[in-house]
């Protein structure tokens, strides 16, 4: 009777490991990862601040073709007014308003490039946008495999915990029979409470988990989310060279770091526009009186039509100034472009060459889980058996967690590494990079 009392408090433990560190008023979810990444992709914060980069870009686009349109005027003046100008002038105050229209018929180059600027700007941005999304997927993904790692970990623990305790039973059977010491009995009583302690341990990080994707998908902390999918191993299709490529023509932030080198270019050239002349047509009518829109002062009514012309000869240096400011942007923008694209290749390589590692390690430590399951085996029926000793049992027992736990972070490295792997590829989320591509490429060919 005590003996099966044992047993049930062992089995019991992990319950209530878990309910000492749950919440029973949380809502439990069951939940795939996909499902996860759709939340993420809702909820996330990071996702509404890029959002918010992409519509200022968008303003700033509209911004800059409106600065080369028309632009309508009214100034409205009200003075009181005195002295040998106004001798004739019967009124004490003076009321005026000037209406004035005008387009810029010539800019320097200011307006076209500003534009191109901006378009080059949203173009970015969108790309900006669509790597947000990516690496918020690749978050998650990250902390879907992490809390399957620890929700394994803590069944390999528990089973041990149940190993570890029918073992002692049957060790406390053998000291009441008078064949084995108490050295026995007290060794796996510390074995034992060693191995309950690494299971509270696991159960709390399985639970931190838990929390941090939570956090991420933009649940509660406290709700009890639940993977429906375990750790798994699928064979990847293609090779290190087939995904470097891969990147180079889907890589989102490596096609706006294109389009930001062209941005500077075009706000260089635009800033260039201060050493050229400027030309502009415009419409002007005043009109004064007496009173407010009166047109009883002759010296008030007037109005104009046609251009103006002008060109700063000299500045004292300040477009030279603002040109070479630009410059170095260019130059900047330059070699960002390169570092992305050598970190791109790195990226991969290393995202990559962990996956090959892992899955290598899955294969390894397969073979090396099913020997040391046989070996505990052999051991405990050769101690029953009276031929071998506790401490092989332990031995044994320590050996056969510890390859279970290599082989689950075998299995994690691989799934997290392949998650890696694809956020380095670029593979997208919602957005085809194509024609922002082919954008780029048809502006190279024009020289641009």
């Amino acid at each position: 009777m005590k003996s099966r009392k044992k047993r049930a408090g062992a089995i019991a433990l992990a319950l209530a490991v878990l309910t000492a560190f749950g919440t029973s008023s949380a809502e439990r979810v069951d939940m795939t990862l996909d499902e996860g990444i759709r939340l993420a992709l809702e909820n996330n914060y990071s996702i509404e601040e890029s959002g918010a980069d992409l519509d200022s870009a968008y303003w700033s686009l509209r911004e800059a073709r409106r600065n080369g349109g028309p632009k309508v005027n009214w100034t409205s003046t009200a003075y009181r007014v005195g002295g040998k100008a106004y001798e004739g002038w019967n009124h004490n105050g003076l009321y005026g308003n000037q209406f004035s229209f005008s387009m810029p018929i010539y800019s320097g180059g200011r307006v076209e490039n500003g534009i191109k600027a901006a378009e080059m700007g949203l173009s970015g941005a969108e790309l900006e946008y669509e790597r947000t999304k990516q690496n918020i997927r690749n978050t998650v993904s990250g902390d879907y495999y992490y809390i399957l790692k620890c929700r394994s970990e803590v069944e390999v623990y528990q089973e041990s915990v149940n190993n570890l305790q029918a073992h002692l039973d049957n060790v406390n059977a053998k000291l009441r029979a008078g064949v084995v010491a108490q050295k026995d009995v007290l060794s796996s009583e510390v074995s034992l409470a060693e191995e309950k302690q690494k299971l509270v341990t696991a159960v709390n990080d399985y639970h931190v988990a838990v929390a941090t994707f939570n956090n991420d998908v933009g649940l509660p902390m406290e709700t009890e989310t639940n993977p429906r999918e375990q750790l798994e191993y699928e064979k990847y299709a293609f090779t290190l060279p087939e995904c470097d490529e891969y990147a180079k023509l889907h890589r989102p932030d490596l096609f706006q770091k294109e389009f930001n080198l062209r941005q500077k270019k075009a706000e260089m050239e635009a800033a260039k526009s201060g050493m050229r002349p400027k030309l502009d047509a415009g419409v002007g009518r005043n009109i004064g009186g007496s009173s407010a829109f009166k047109t009883d002062s002759v010296t008030s009514d007037s109005w104009t039509a046609g251009v103006a012309l002008s060109w700063d000869i000299f500045d004292s240096g300040i477009t030279s100034a603002q040109v070479n400011k630009k410059k170095a942007a260019v130059h900047r923008a330059e070699a960002e472009l390169k570092d992305k694209l050598n970190n791109v290749r790195l990226e991969v390589r290393t995202a990559y060459l962990n996956m090959q590692a892992a899955e290598e390690n899955i294969g390894t430590m397969r073979e090396a889980l099913e020997k040391a399951h046989e070996d505990y085996r052999i051991e405990v029926v050769r101690y029953n058996a009276g031929v071998g000793t506790n401490l092989e049992v332990m031995d044994a027992q320590d050996k056969l967690v510890s390859a279970k736990g290599d082989f689950i972070n075998a299995l994690y490295k691989y799934n997290y590494s392949r998650a890696s792997l694809d956020t380095a590829m670029g593979v997208p989320v919602d957005l085809d990079v194509t024609p922002y591509r082919q954008t780029l490429e048809n502006s190279e060919k024009k020289g641009e």
